[in-house]
Order: structure tokens, then C-alpha cells, then sequence
């Protein structure tokens, strides 16, 4: 049962993250930059939301002491 648990927290974790950093790199490049933008700045969004769900302990490091 437990692990049941860990495998859809971390699949909610995932997903969330890597649904984040889209959603905030394709917001950024519709205002700054057009559909060139969103499609540009929503893909490195997917990757940097990628490499944050691998590690949660290092959002939550960066959340505790700050960038």
C-alpha cells in the first residue's frame, strides 16, 4: 500500500512540475515574444520542469535557502 502511494505522489509531482515550468516558459514567451515565443520559451520551461520533477529535493532545497 505504501508503495502504491510513493509511485502516485511521484507521479503527481512529475506532472505538476513538468505541467509548471510549461505553463510559466509558454506564458513568458507569448508576452515577450509571439508564437515563436511560446513555443521557444515553453519547451526550455518543459526542460527545467523536467529536471525539477527528477530531484524534489532540490526544489525544496531552493525553496528553503533561496537561489
Amino acid at each position: 500500500m505504501i508503495k502504491v502511494l510513493k509511485a502516485a505522489a511521484q507521479i503527481v509531482w512529475a506532472v505538476s512540475m513538468i505541467s509548471l515550468g510549461t505553463l510559466i516558459g509558454a506564458s513568458f514567451g507569448w508576452v515577450h515574444h509571439g508564437w515563436i515565443g511560446v513555443i521557444a520559451v515553453g519547451t526550455i520551461g518543459f526542460s527545467v520542469g523536467a529536471f525539477l520533477a527528477a530531484d524534489p529535493l532540490l526544489v525544496l532545497h531552493f525553496l528553503h535557502d533561496g537561489l
